[in-house]
């Protein structure tokens, strides 16, 4: 008797223990771990028609995040995060050092958002998968409208890193994809904490803030859900050859996706929504009142052009 309990009984408690997992708790477990474990993954990162593959190489000691980026293609670049300092090294460029809790370049955005505020989004468990001849969990990020991409996540059973993400358009075409070809883990890589330590690394790069005060008068009637600004500012538009005028510079985010909107008096050349696309990033200009206005940023050419015609000059008649 006790056998059929426990051969009827089993299944039950196995599905309550992992049914409390949902598929927010999986995406809050993801960020948790690539912040905090430490690992080195060898992946690829397919945009905007190019295809590289790249070593990362993380720890977190002492509540300080110490990471190594290497492009493994062509010639030699590597980012450093030490805490919160991001520095770039190339024989291209000059070596410099920005302000940063994690690295900018070369890796999908879903590893830095909050997904306890995303707004705007449905999170879906798509049951499991193999990838790497790793088991994961698929995770979907699906659109509440038309207005932004979608996602697909593979997220590592044992290590909740994430192994494949997948951003997609409303036709579902795959607009960057990132895979993970091998991942490993051991003690020895918190070594990298001291060596990350021990380098001397170029000093930040101080971004003036320019005191100007804008001479436009605009505003946005209309954003996409969840998206709030960011940044506004109003910079010279001396270092652009534009003399005696000033550009005027807006970033809208939702948490995960990021666009911004410039302004700027117009250079005799009237645009009537010229649009640009490639991979996730839009760029769509045109001219009004004499002023050209760009939308720039990872939302889709549809959004980008609602956006654009409901910005209001609010002094003048409205567009």
């Amino acid at each position: 008797m006790f056998l059929c309990i426990f051969i009827f009984v089993q299944p039950t408690l196995t599905w309550a223990e992992t049914g409390t997992r949902t598929a927010l708790s999986y995406l809050t477990n993801m960020v948790e771990a690539h912040k905090k474990s430490s690992y080195e993954l060898l992946y690829i990162l397919q945009q905007n028609g190019r295809v590289e593959s790249f070593r990362l190489r993380h720890t977190f000691m002492e509540n300080k995040a110490y990471s190594q980026l290497l492009n493994l293609d062509h010639s030699r670049e590597e980012i450093i995060l030490n805490d919160n300092t991001v520095s770039y090294l190339g024989l291209n460029f000059r070596p410099f050092s920005l302000n940063s809790s994690h690295i900018l370049d070369n890796l999908p955005n879903v590893l830095y958002t909050d997904y306890s505020t995303l707004t705007g989004y449905v999170f879906l468990d798509s049951g499991k998968d193999r990838i790497s001849d790793r088991n994961a969990r698929v995770i979907r990020l699906v659109p509440n409208d038309k207005f932004r991409y979608a996602y697909t996540l593979w997220i590592d059973d044992k290590t909740n890193l994430l192994l494949k993400s997948q951003l997609v358009d409303k036709q579902n075409v795959v607009l960057e994809e990132f895979r993970v070809l091998h991942l490993y883990q051991s003690s020895e890589l918190e070594m990298i904490a001291s060596t990350i330590n021990s380098l001397i690394l170029p000093p930040i790069t101080a971004v003036e803030k320019e005191n100007i005060k804008s001479s436009y008068k605009w505003d946005v009637n209309w954003l996409p859900l969840g998206f709030h600004l960011i940044e506004d500012q109003t910079m010279s538009g001396k270092q652009y050859a534009l003399e005696n005028e000033n550009i005027d510079s807006r970033l809208y985010s939702d948490g995960l996706s990021t666009f911004n909107i410039y302004m700027m008096p117009s250079q005799g050349i009237t645009f009537n929504e010229y649009a640009w696309q490639q991979g996730k990033l839009t760029i769509l200009n045109q001219t009004i009142n004499d002023k050209d206005i760009v939308v720039i940023g990872e939302i889709p050419l549809e959004s980008a052009q609602r956006i654009l015609r409901n910005i209001q000059f609010l002094e003048e008649p409205a567009q």
